[in-house]
């Protein structure tokens, strides 16, 4: 069974169909109607369409795609029909992203949203058309403006949420009141995987500047065309667009920014630690050395009296003390 949405002027009338009522819908001229089905259901759907068999294969594969080749953001145009490969994006408490294939197709009437993971028409996509019932009078470019807004909305939500995970490794990095975290592998862990999730994200979302703008330039009269009063939808969804792509680049190179700090910050503290330790190696030297010297099983000034203990005691403390106030003033202890 798939979801259809029927748009009546200002409404939209939901049921749940099969699949040759489906079709039937997709070519009805006289309405448009969304569908949204599952990869299974819309392999069956394609042919009774007339889809374009690697419209169908594209659309049917995941973020992996066949034999783990991963598919890419990107429209395709087919006989027939349009192709936009899209990707919904999800990021954990880790700074991990997940990547979940959101393909649609284009017909004259009827657009066809392909569901990898969870259909989401019901939960994201049918409170914007409620929020904009006028919008739903310019048929298909208005659903696919809805579309597309959904889409970059979970870009934005990624990026802001990566951005409080740098903010709180910036803090972190130079944090002194003792939460910085004990193990250093843990805060590069978390680097890396805030780097290599704006490096995917990085690649689903910069091609988007392409499909939006290349929708708003559209002229065909064989497919839809954005009516002008829909231009600044579009126009707000491509700043969108650009918004992530910039803060996208900027992360990248904060990233890269504190894994460089975080290394110098290890050097400098290796170097404190070695000064500290090459600094009481000499204080300790000193009465090593001094009673060293008082131990000789020869007569020196002092041997066998009292006189040569006191003498070896005082120069030991007195160097080491010197020694000691020299590599303070020097910042080596």
């Amino acid at each position: 069974m798939a979801d259809a949405w029927q748009v009546h002027g200002t409404d939209l009338e939901y049921r749940q169909v099969d699949l040759p009522e489906a079709a039937a819908l997709a070519r009805d001229r006289a309405s448009i109607t969304w569908l949204e089905v599952s990869p299974s259901e819309f392999a069956e759907l394609g042919p009774l369409l007339n889809i374009h068999p690697q419209a169908i294969a594209d659309a049917v594969h995941g973020a992996d795609g066949p034999s783990g080749i991963a598919q890419r953001t990107k429209v395709e145009r087919f006989p027939h029909c349009e192709l936009v490969y899209l990707f919904r994006v999800t990021l954990n408490t880790d700074a991990d992203l997940t990547l979940t294939a959101a393909p649609l197709i284009l017909l004259p009437d009827c657009l066809i949203a392909v569901a990898h993971d969870r259909p989401t028409t019901k939960t994201e996509l049918l409170p914007r058309w409620e929020r904009n019932p006028q919008l739903l009078e310019y048929g298909v470019p208005a659903l696919l403006y809805g579309f597309l807004d959904s889409i970059v909305d979970s870009y934005l939500d990624a990026v802001d949420s990566l951005s409080e995970a740098v903010d709180r490794m910036e803090d972190d990095l130079f944090d002194d009141t003792g939460r910085r975290e004990v193990d250093p592998r843990a805060a590069q862990l978390r680097s890396f995987t805030a780097r290599k999730s704006l490096v995917r994200l990085r690649r689903v979302t910069q091609p988007m500047r392409e499909v939006v703008s290349g929708t708003m330039r559209r002229a065909d009269a064989e497919r839809p065309v954005v009516d002008p009063v829909l231009l600044p939808y579009f126009q707000d969804v491509y700043d969108h667009v650009l918004r992530v792509n910039d803060t996208v680049e900027g992360l990248r190179d904060l990233i890269t920014t504190i894994y460089e700090t975080r290394l110098a910050l290890n050097d400098h503290t290796l170097n404190t630690v070695t000064r500290q330790l090459a600094a009481w190696a000499a204080i300790i030297a000193v009465p090593t050395a001094v009673t060293g010297f008082y131990g000789q099983n020869i007569p020196y000034p002092g041997f066998a009296a009292h006189s040569g203990f006191w003498t070896s005691t005082g120069i030991w403390i007195g160097v080491s003390v010197l020694l000691y106030v020299m590599f303070r003033r020097r910042h080596w202890l």
